[in-house]
């Protein structure tokens, strides 16, 4: 009977265990491997991407079609996902509009730069099987002066062919290469 007792609580602990936690990371477009001097090019620093405060966390947020709202406990970013995209989005950058030099933040160590771009994502909704919404406002500023040169907005649809979160991770990708699309061609001046 003790044997029998002590199988079933065996079986039943081994039914409880969770599965192991996933880490996700946004990547970057392949950067070219030329090195470009940085003398003459415009240095614009990129300021930490701003999120809505549901989305500042470790588990990767989803929302299904009424509208809720479900944190992954298994599926979690692997470091903040504002600083996460906000180094992707400055590598994309730099590797679309060479003719400016993008650091993103904290970029004390170079000094002061020319111009600081701001993004706030007012919105990054993932409807797992479904779709992406990706909004931001942006901003560039002279950094010297503080004065507004450009401001808009701009949405982003991606769909989502599987409804598991390595495709939205990349599908999140995608959109931050759309992004820095629209962005090299704004930031023209």
């Amino acid at each position: 009977m003790k044997k029998l007792v002590l199988s079933s609580l065996l079986i039943l602990h081994g039914c409880a265990t969770t599965p192991p936690t996933q880490f996700y990371s946004l990547e970057a477009l392949t950067q070219s491997t030329t090195t470009q001097s940085i003398d003459k090019k415009p240095l614009i620093g990129i300021a930490q991407i701003s999120l809505p405060s549901a989305l500042e966390r470790k588990q990767i947020v989803t929302r299904d079609t009424q509208g809720q709202l479900h944190l992954a406990e298994q599926h979690q970013w692997a470091a903040l996902l504002k600083q996460n995209m906000t180094e992707v989005l400055a590598k994309n950058l730099a590797t679309q509009h060479p003719t400016f030099w993008f650091k993103a933040y904290p970029w004390s160590l170079l000094g002061m730069v020319d111009y600081r771009l701001v993004i706030d994502v007012t919105q990054l909704d993932i409807v797992l099987g479904k779709s992406i919404h990706f909004s931001v406002d942006w901003t560039l500023l002279n950094e010297k002066t503080h004065a507004v040169l450009k401001h808009s907005s701009i949405d982003l649809n991606q769909p989502l062919v599987g409804e598991n979160y390595a495709v939205a991770v990349h599908a999140i990708n995608l959109l931050l290469v759309q992004l820095s699309e629209k962005l090299t061609s704004e930031l023209s001046f």
